[in-house]
């Protein structure tokens, strides 16, 4: 090594081994404030009750939220979410009141879907993805997680999407949407559940629709026996193909081990 490079190396080491009250307090400030700058974009302590609690980058980034369901507003009908922050404080959080949640695109058009919302999501863990404020309401999206005990599953459903697909509510959004954006993702799915939706006559639709001819009724009746059939035949036909493979491997097993069996010796008797 040279002299000019021992040189450098020798005062980079001296001038770490210094103690530097000005350097280390500026590292202080850099991490305090890097500390602070992420307090303030995750809100690791913050239990949200009004839209206008929800910070901006929160609704602009779709950032989701979770909580469990509170129960229904009337009038006009809002989902009411117990927001959960990352850091739960007991004394500080069950105090506040649930956030009521507007969902998007959709407009409640029957009772019905007050009562199915009550019997199926009460007590059960949602996650939002906020679009944007109505006053103090929060507009977004609701995913309804619901366990299932029998495979050990959660299924999830789109509260706003499974209600028009009932027949409880319409779509209900602007025409023109921006490309690219959650909205214009949103809106086709809406308006398939409502197709399907008048297809079947469900909810609403039976009344302010004209019943379903009786040849497609028939038609639908026997398409979801023949599915129903179908499916239990090629069930039926898996479980032969198992017994039968296994039984086959058994046997060659079996075959394979005869030359290998040691004979019963025989006992002479005098």
């Amino acid at each position: 090594m040279s002299q000019k490079e021992g040189g450098i190396f020798y005062n980079m080491q001296y001038l770490l081994q210094q103690d530097y009250r000005g350097v280390n307090i500026a590292v202080y400030a850099l991490a305090t404030a890097g500390l602070a700058i992420s307090v303030h974009k995750i809100r690791p302590v913050s239990k949200f009750s009004k839209a206008s609690k929800v910070p901006d980058h929160f609704i602009r980034n779709h950032e989701p939220l979770k909580g469990l369901y509170a129960g229904v507003q009337h009038s006009p009908v809002r989902v009411l979410v117990n927001h959960k922050a990352p850091i739960y404080l007991p004394l500080w959080h069950s105090s506040k009141p649930p956030l009521p949640v507007k969902l998007w695109g959709i407009e409640v058009v029957s009772g019905n879907a007050v009562n199915w919302l009550e019997c199926v999501a009460r007590g059960q863990q949602v996650t939002l993805k906020p679009i944007g404020r109505d006053n103090d309401d929060l507009v977004s999206t609701v995913l309804l997680h619901l366990p299932q005990p029998k495979s050990k599953d959660v299924q999830t459903l789109d509260i706003g999407k499974k209600l028009v697909e009932l027949g409880f509510a319409k779509a209900s959004f602007p025409k023109e949407l921006k490309k690219n954006t959650i909205e214009s993702q949103i809106a086709p799915a809406l308006l398939s559940a409502e197709a399907q939706a008048k297809s079947l006559r469900n909810g609403i639709w039976s009344e302010n629709l004209p019943p379903i001819p009786a040849y497609i009724v028939y038609w639908r009746k026997g398409s979801q026996l023949t599915l129903e059939l179908f499916v239990l035949t090629a069930k039926k036909l898996l479980q032969l193909l198992k017994f039968t493979t296994k039984s086959a491997l058994i046997g060659t097993k079996n075959l394979i081990l005869i030359p290998f069996r040691s004979k019963p010796k025989q006992v002479q008797t005098s």
